[in-house]
């Protein structure tokens, strides 16, 4: 688990993309001390660790775009000038949960009942959390939720592709190869964001908090995923998912599959 942190020492003086780097040098180093992670490097897990990781990197994934656009959703004055470029961010993230199935597939695994199948508990707190800031919160932490998912990859994913090579599993990491070079583009629009989205210290302040809980949400989510390989357990079949997919799978047993392995 994630313990709270102090926060850093950080110029009030820097601009407020400086700033959050080094709030983010911070999270991301407690995150890569996580449980999860420490034993992601250790190498104390396998192929079936990575499969159920992968699933869960689906699930959220898949929800990205249209949180993008629903945070848009909130803005006023100033900030509507970026709604065209948050759109254009938004696409561009439409079909990267499809990477993550296709990695699946690369590794032997049928991902065809995965969407019809609910996430662990702790992939729908990922998400949920960022809904709820958006929704409730202040809807300007979503950038929080967004600069750490997008520069963790672009700081780390080097890192994370040797550990999986180590682990046998060297041509499964579409996924992870797309946000290690894609990603460096979307962080320059970070600092656009940053620089013209965060107007005061409350807004900075929410947007620390969210890159903070995301960290600690997306490090139980992994422990979470390498439970679920040890320990199999069914979540269940996501009714409406499958209701409104007329080419989705009609068995039970073969949506429950989903979370099974």
């Amino acid at each position: 688990m994630i313990h709270t942190m102090e926060r850093p020492q950080i110029s009030q003086t820097a601009g407020t993309f400086e700033r959050l780097k080094e709030e983010f040098a911070a999270v991301s180093a407690e995150f890569n001390q996580s449980p999860a992670m420490k034993r992601f490097a250790s190498g104390q897990m396998g192929v079936s660790h990575y499969k159920e990781i992968l699933k869960q990197v689906y699930f959220y994934t898949r929800e990205n775009p249209q949180i993008q656009a629903l945070a848009s959703v909130h803005f006023r004055g100033s900030d509507r000038d970026l709604v065209r470029m948050f759109f254009k961010h938004a696409v561009s993230e439409i079909g990267h949960d499809k990477m993550a199935l296709s990695d699946l597939a690369s590794l032997g695994e049928d991902p065809a009942p995965i969407p019809n199948g609910n996430p662990l508990p702790a992939t729908r707190a990922l998400t949920a959390f960022v809904f709820y800031e958006i929704q409730f919160g202040n809807p300007i932490a979503y950038l929080g939720y967004l600069y750490f998912l997008e520069f963790l990859p672009t700081g780390s994913g080097g890192i994370y592709m040797r550990m999986l090579e180590n682990l046998g599993v060297p041509t499964a990491m579409s996924f992870l190869q797309e946000h290690v070079s894609v990603d460096v583009q979307h962080n320059k629009l970070m600092e656009r964001y940053a620089e013209r989205i965060i107007q005061n210290e409350a807004d900075y302040d929410a947007v620390v908090y969210a890159m903070r809980v995301t960290g600690q949400l997306y490090a139980d989510m992994l422990a979470a995923a390498l439970e679920q390989a040890d320990n199999p357990k069914s979540w269940g079949i996501a009714h409406r998912e499958v209701s409104r997919r007329p080419d989705s799978v009609s068995e039970d047993t073969d949506a429950t599959e989903a979370t099974d392995h």
